[in-house]
């Protein structure tokens, strides 16, 4: 699991866990990414 607190570069934008993100969500945040960057590639969603 991603940690909140550690990892997740918006985490004011954060509503649940980071693996949790929907595309949508992810989009907003970080542009158009292949994989959520505030989780690690062994933590995917």
């Amino acid at each position: 699991m991603c940690d909140k607190q550690k990892s997740c570069q918006k985490p004011k934008n954060l509503t649940g866990k980071p693996e949790n993100c929907s595309d949508e969500q992810i989009k907003k945040c970080h542009g158009k990414v292949k994989e959520h960057p505030c989780c690690r590639k062994d933590e995917k969603k």
